[in-house]
C-alpha cells in the first residue's frame, strides 16, 4: 500500500528577482547542475512566465517559461525539491502558468525516461509534435538523445 505524503501549505506566486538565485539553488540541487544559467533567471523573471511555489520561507518548486515568436510559451524548466514531490506541485505550478497565459498554448521538451513528468504532461492535455534529437545541439553530450517537443492547449 502506498504511504500518503502529508499535505502541506504551499503557496504558488509569481516569482519575483529576489528568488532567482534560490530557484537556481534549487534546480543545481536536484538536477545537479544548471539549467537556467545567473543571467537568464532575472530577465525570465522579468519578462517572462516565472511562478514558484514556497513551503512556509523555503522554495520548493518553481516554472520558468518565456513567450516565443510562434506567440506560444516554452517551459524552460520546471522543477520541484525531491522532498516534496507527490503534493501536485508541478501540476500547480502549470495550471498557474497556463491561467496566466491565457489562450496561448505551452511547448516543452520531455525526457521520454522521466515518466512522472511524462504522466503530469498527459493529464495537462499535451499532445507529442515531434520526437527530436539533441534538440539543444550541445557535442558534450549532456542533453544528447531524444526528447519529446509536446504542446498544452490552453483552456483557460
Amino acid at each position: 500500500m502506498k504511504k500518503e505524503k502529508k499535505i502541506v501549505n504551499i503557496k504558488i506566486t509569481k516569482a519575483k528577482i529576489s528568488d532567482a538565485q534560490a530557484i537556481r539553488k534549487l534546480e543545481h540541487e536536484v538536477w545537479n547542475e544548471e539549467v537556467v544559467n545567473k543571467y537568464d533567471i532575472p530577465m525570465f523573471v522579468r519578462f517572462g512566465y516565472v511562478f514558484t511555489a514556497y513551503h512556509d520561507k523555503k522554495l520548493v518548486g518553481a516554472i520558468i517559461g518565456y513567450q516565443t515568436n510562434n506567440d506560444e510559451v516554452y517551459v524552460v524548466d520546471l522543477v520541484v525539491d525531491i522532498k516534496y514531490r507527490g503534493l501536485k506541485i508541478a501540476e500547480k505550478l502549470y495550471k498557474k502558468l497556463l491561467h496566466r497565459v491565457k489562450g496561448k498554448n505551452v511547448v516543452t521538451f520531455l525526457d521520454p525516461g522521466l515518466v512522472p513528468t511524462g504522466n503530469l504532461h498527459k493529464k495537462l492535455g499535451a499532445k507529442i509534435i515531434s520526437r527530436v534529437s539533441n534538440p539543444y545541439d550541445l557535442s558534450n553530450g549532456l542533453e544528447g538523445g531524444i526528447r519529446l517537443l509536446v504542446r498544452i492547449p490552453n483552456k483557460f
